[in-house]
């Protein structure tokens, strides 16, 4: 079974990223990745968050279809940020759509859909090497579907995004 690693920001003591699986991991031919960033979580919306990811953490370590996983956390600025990167969008989407995940995302959508939380969602697929997380958080925000307070900015724009492959 797969471990999650706790990797402190030496920049920032309420900060820490958590890994599942190898970040250089070669990226098949369907491969996808997904992230799903909030911005300004009050302490509130931060622990419930945090608590709900523990649950979810756990069943991805028993996730065959998961390549590799990646949790940012900032209590500074209320940011929290998944990527995760999986071997087809099937599986992604059965995973979110099925057990703890999908309770999460029914009944707690209020955390990241309501207040002053920014919320930015996308998936594409990739395949080759996993580019620095500071291009991901970059990128999901360029090309990502943007909330704002719960009321959506932007769409997301899919086929401007496959630009991170070239």
């Amino acid at each position: 079974m797969k471990t999650w690693t706790k990797h402190e920001d030496p920049t920032n003591k309420y900060g820490a990223t958590f890994t599942l699986g190898d970040r250089n991991v070669l990226l098949p031919t369907g491969a996808v990745i997904s992230v799903t960033r909030g911005e300004l979580f009050n302490i509130p919306r931060l622990m419930i968050n945090g608590l709900l990811n523990q649950f979810i953490m756990k069943a991805m370590t028993k996730n065959e279809d998961l390549l590799y996983a990646e949790l940012t956390v900032q209590m500074q600025g209320g940011v929290g940020q998944t990527t995760t990167v999986w071997k087809d969008g099937k599986r992604m989407n059965k995973f979110r759509t099925k057990g703890f995940h999908n309770f999460t995302r029914r009944f707690f959508s209020w955390v990241f859909y309501s207040g002053k939380v920014q919320s930015y969602f996308l998936t594409w697929e990739l395949e080759g090497q996993l580019p620095p997380a500071e291009e991901i958080t970059t990128h999901v925000k360029t090309y990502g579907r943007h909330f704002d307070g719960g009321k959506m900015v932007k769409k997301a724009d899919p086929k401007k995004s496959k630009a991170l492959e070239d």
